[in-house]
């Protein structure tokens, strides 16, 4: 059914929808053609190009994790048929997502399973919007210079999510720390937020929680580098480190507190709980506000370099060999070299 400009009521471009609702039906959804759906794909990575990027790559990661099935949740549907995941055909789809250029091409020839992939991703309202941003405008600060990120993302929560986080603050504090984790974790953390089976069977010493800690040095052993994209701009291997924003709440937010000294213990604790440190016990009470990226580029630059000229290296190494080996073998070098000694 064509919409004419009289049939649309409303559209919603924001964080939480993108579609178009008619005075026919405000409930019923519509599934817009491919090429309606292409356009929107543009339209999102034409606003957010590093955004859209990165959040193809956190998809990626989660692919590819040996421990993809919990990782990969919830799982893109129109890849289930009869309650079974096909994952096999996912990865084949995500292997033929060409890069941001290409899809942002006017004359763009993109498969329909790409296109209904990043529309889901994208523009359906199932990942938080990552707003590109300056390290400057992070409220904590990285002292070592090593430290710095590449790249520094604000994560947008849709409208209601962002309410209902307020609501829970109240009248309490809110404070700032760094938490580190895995590559392959990052599509569920943002997608149901830090739970605390994260440090389940791994961080028990201060009892079960979300670990956190006011120093970034403390967290970069927990956020080892995994590959993502191949197609990114943004380099082929990442590590996250996440500025959190956490509600002071005292019996749900454990720390070293000089007016609570019971506050420092947490149930099932093994010792104190030490200075700098949080252990965040209802997921509720925090959430991820930056991301801090870290990238590499240049293996993937030079990996892609020997592969496309790995014959003309070779002729050039072969060559080099038979120089040296005829110099080697002229009597006027042995003269020289006697005339050396």
């Amino acid at each position: 059914m064509e919409l004419g400009e009289e049939d649309i009521l409303k559209y919603e471009d924001t964080l939480e929808n993108l579609t178009v609702l008619t005075k026919e039906s405000k409930e019923t959804e519509i599934v817009p053609p491919v090429t309606d759906k292409l356009k929107k794909i543009q339209q999102y990575i034409y606003r957010n190009r590093s955004g859209a990027d990165l959040t193809i790559c956190i998809l990626i990661a989660a692919l590819k994790s040996y421990r993809t099935d919990k990782c990969l949740r919830p799982f893109p549907p129109m890849f289930i048929k009869n309650n079974e995941k096909n994952f096999q055909q996912l990865k084949n789809v995500c292997d033929i997502i060409p890069t941001i250029k290409e899809i942002l091409s006017k004359n763009a020839n993109i498969s329909e399973e790409v296109v209904d992939l990043l529309y889901w991703l994208l523009v359906e309202k199932n990942f938080p919007l990552l707003k590109p941003c300056n390290l400057t405008e992070i409220p904590l600060k990285t002292k070592n210079k090593n430290l710095e990120p590449q790249y520094v993302f604000e994560v947008c929560y849709p409208k209601s999510a962002d309410e209902a986080f307020k609501n829970r603050i109240g009248k309490k504090q809110v404070l700032h720390a760094y938490h580190g984790s895995a590559m392959d974790n990052f599509y569920s953390i943002l997608k149901v937020g830090l739970q605390q089976h994260f440090s389940v069977g791994r961080e028990v010493l201060f009892g079960n929680g979300v670990y956190l800690s006011s120093e970034i040095s403390v967290c970069t052993q927990y956020a080892p580098f995994g590959k993502t994209w191949r197609n990114s701009s943004l380099g082929y291997k990442h590590s996250i480190i996440t500025i959190c924003e956490i509600i002071n709440d005292i019996g749900k937010v454990k720390c070293k507190d000089a007016q609570n000294k019971n506050r420092s213990h947490n149930d099932q604790s093994y010792g104190e709980i030490p200075e700098k440190y949080f252990v965040v016990t209802d997921s509720d009470m925090l959430r991820v506000k930056y991301l801090m990226v870290y990238s590499c580029k240049n293996k993937k630059s030079v990996k892609s370099f020997i592969t496309k000229h790995l014959f003309y290296i070779i002729l050039i190494v072969y060559f080099f060999m038979l120089v040296v080996i005829g110099f080697f073998r002229d009597p006027n070098w042995s003269r020289v070299f006697r005339w050396l000694k």
